[in-house]
């Protein structure tokens, strides 16, 4: 893993199938864009900090499926997958209603939308998060939305300007933060909350996943859980590992230990964390971006954040609005 001058880490490239052999809910994938649309409803309690954590989450109804497919973080040394290239996806169709146990997060107050489906501090949750399955890769495609997902790092006063052009944008976006990097900057956690945006767990302090064993890989799982946790309003589950593009099972089995049902990955790799410069993250976003596209980018990076602008616009250009993972996933 190699650490960027913004203290992100750049992630690794190829992916690997996370299918659940034998889950009924998983069925054969002729593409990695398959279109699915759910809701969810979700009642939850949280002890904060590292206390443990008793929460039963309640889904009352669902709709349709969610595309899927296995992939993580990128790395260095490897290319960049395309959603062609992908070997692994599926089609997942979750339980109509399922109990299960949730992470470390915080507080929350249950509402119920005019549809019957409850929300969770004023967001949808919907219930792909909440049943087992492979990686999410990308949302639904009968819809002109899409996610840009945020590796959380780096240096604050990015992150900063990166919220200022969101808001003038009126964007919002999925930040995974790196435990250490939200401990140090708990405002910045509380800033992306309050401007909107999902902020979910990218592990303690971002080491390779797939070299650890399962001690060292539950930790990472879940210190970071608690560190999200700190946040009011803080996505509780969502999770992507570091170090990697896979999870594996070794990951998987930290990820459930906290509470997390599915790792999110992405379908769009613009390699940004290499400091191509904002012409060649712009360029190579829009070339990759579709209705339903999770597109996976770094705090912490000047180019990345330069690029804001020119890649909102061009998304808007297309009929395309970038919208957080529990908007596009709902």
């Amino acid at each position: 893993m190699t650490t960027d001058a913004g203290g992100g880490s750049s992630p690794t490239a190829d992916r690997a199938d996370a299918r659940t052999p034998g889950d009924p809910r998983v069925l054969p994938a002729a593409t990695t864009e398959e279109t699915a649309a759910e809701t969810a409803a979700a009642r939850a309690t949280h002890a904060e900090g590292g206390a443990r954590v008793d929460r039963r989450l309640f889904l009352t109804a669902v709709t349709g499926s969610v595309a899927l497919g296995a992939a993580a973080c990128s790395a260095p040394g490897g290319p960049s997958a395309s959603p062609q290239s992908r070997s692994a996806s599926a089609s997942v169709t979750a339980d109509r209603t399922t109990t299960s146990p949730a992470p470390r997060g915080p507080t929350t107050t249950n509402a119920t939308t005019a549809g019957g489906a409850a929300t969770t501090s004023g967001r949808v949750t919907p219930v792909v998060l909440r049943t087992d399955g492979p990686d999410i890769v990308h949302g639904p495609t009968n819809r002109a939305l899409v996610a840009l997902t945020f590796h959380g790092a780096g240096d604050p006063s990015l992150t900063h300007r990166a919220l200022d052009l969101l808001a003038l944008h009126d964007a919002r976006v999925t930040v995974f933060a790196v435990g250490t990097w939200l401990t140090a900057h708990l405002d910045l956690g509380k800033a992306l909350v309050d401007g909107g945006h999902d902020l979910g767990n990218h592990t303690w302090s971002h080491r390779t996943m797939p070299r650890l064993d399962p001690v060292d890989a539950r930790a990472e799982v879940t210190r970071g859980a608690e560190a999200v946790a700190r946040v009011p309003g803080s996505s509780p589950l969502l999770f992507r590992p570091s170090g990697t593009p896979s999870s594996t099972a070794t990951i998987r089995a930290a990820a459930r230990s906290a509470g997390y049902h599915r790792c999110v990955s992405y379908s769009v790799d613009p390699r940004d964390y290499a400091d191509p410069g904002p012409a060649a993250v712009t360029a190579r976003t829009l070339a990759g971006v579709a209705p339903g596209s999770i597109v996976s980018l770094h705090l912490g990076h000047a180019g990345t954040v330069a690029a804001l602008p020119s890649v909102l616009s061009g998304l808007a250009s297309r009929g395309l609005r970038a919208v957080t993972l529990s908007e596009l996933l709902a």
